[in-house]
């Protein structure tokens, strides 16, 4: 009788001990939320969307310079707090930045590769990333997960984005989100904390403006005079320059690690593609640099203008803003000191261009 008494004592103060661990966990999850809630709002005017707001593009020559300030990404994401057992290592800053996530306590133990695998079909009804990790014991830290993960974990979180270029998570992807995890948590006998949905939805647009804030582009126009171009000596200059036809029919001008620095495009309505350029001729072409997603802006900003300037040389024509009008050293210096300052605010921010954070958001 002293046994059962002492076996149920202890079965009393194990449940009880993770009531305790949930309800901790629950109330720590919740303070973050709303310390990165306070974090992303901000009283800043749009600078890139006020008035016309049909395309974040610099108009090349005419804007002003930008002044605002963004303010720093680290203060907008919660430190890291003691969750579970003990305290928890940091989350990848994407994911405490600008993802909504859901942790979730296996005190039994899970494989890795099979929560994912059992969330991974109905999650796919969202077009939007969906990061899962698992913390290692041994390790002490994070790791990504995919489908043939064979290890096993007590303890998980799932990260879905909250905004890109498209803008924020509708409710419907929230709704979904929570959805099916909590449903593959009830399969595999664990404990999912999920977000309130009034504080992620509000979150996600917060993020969304924050990305609207930071987002542009510019460009140049060499444009045709009494001659339009001739598609083949387009090719001929654009390949001799290092560029490369990419099948979204632009040509591409990549760094040594492949990524895009700047792209050349037909400014008519088609595309270029391998046999078009063999007949077709074009009245203008288009270079354009997307800011937020190029490292070292400014080098590759003067690249750009070199090759449009040979461009303009080689074939007869003319740099122009997208308004037609010449392009002077000082409208190059105005648009120069554009992309100098708009880098500088990334950075400022935390989330240099060309970082893969800044390529998750502006994607």
């Amino acid at each position: 009788m002293a046994d059962n008494e002492l076996l149920y004592g202890l079965i009393g103060l194990g449940a009880a001990s993770v009531v305790l661990v949930l309800g901790y966990n629950a109330w720590q999850e919740r303070k973050h939320r709303r310390t990165a809630e306070k974090a992303f709002r901000s009283e800043h005017r749009d600078v890139l969307l006020e008035g016309d707001a049909a395309e974040p593009v610099i108009p090349a020559a005419t804007t002003e310079p930008v002044r605002e300030r963004i303010e720093p990404a680290a203060a907008r994401i919660p430190p890291a707090a003691p969750i579970g057992r003990a305290a928890d290592p940091e989350l990848p800053v994407d994911a405490r930045a600008i993802d909504c996530v859901v942790r979730i306590e296996a005190p039994a133990g899970i494989q890795g590769g099979a929560l994912v695998s059992g969330a991974g079909g109905p999650l796919s009804q969202i077009n939007r990333p969906i990061t899962w990790y698992g913390l290692s014991e041994e390790t002490h830290r994070w790791l990504p997960l995919e489908t043939d993960e064979i290890k096993t974990f007590t303890r998980f979180a799932v990260a879905m984005q909250l905004a890109d270029r498209r803008g924020a998570i509708a409710e419907r992807d929230y709704d979904i989100f929570v959805s099916q995890i909590q449903r593959v948590c009830d399969q595999f006998l664990a404990v999912p904390q999920i977000a309130e949905r009034e504080e992620t939805l509000e979150l996600a647009q917060q993020v969304d403006q924050f990305c609207a804030a930071l987002d542009v582009q510019v460009a140049l126009n060499v444009v045709a005079g009494d001659h339009p171009f001739a598609g083949t000596k387009i090719r001929g200059l654009a390949e001799a320059a290092g560029l490369k036809l990419e099948r979204d029919g632009c040509f591409h001008a990549r760094d040594d690690d492949g990524n895009t620095m700047f792209v050349m495009s037909n400014r008519d309505a088609g595309l270029f593609s391998s046999d078009a350029l063999k007949q077709m001729a074009s009245s203008g072409l288009t270079l354009s640099i997307d800011v937020p997603r190029v490292i070292g802006g400014i080098h590759v900003f003067d690249r750009m203008v070199i090759f449009a300037r040979h461009l303009a040389d080689a074939l007869g024509g003319r740099l122009v803003d997208d308004n037609r009008r010449e392009l002077g050293e000082q409208s190059i210096a105005m648009i120069r000191g554009q992309v100098q300052e708009f880098q500088k605010q990334m950075d400022d921010s935390g989330i240099p261009a060309g970082s893969p954070l800044a390529l998750r958001l502006f994607a």
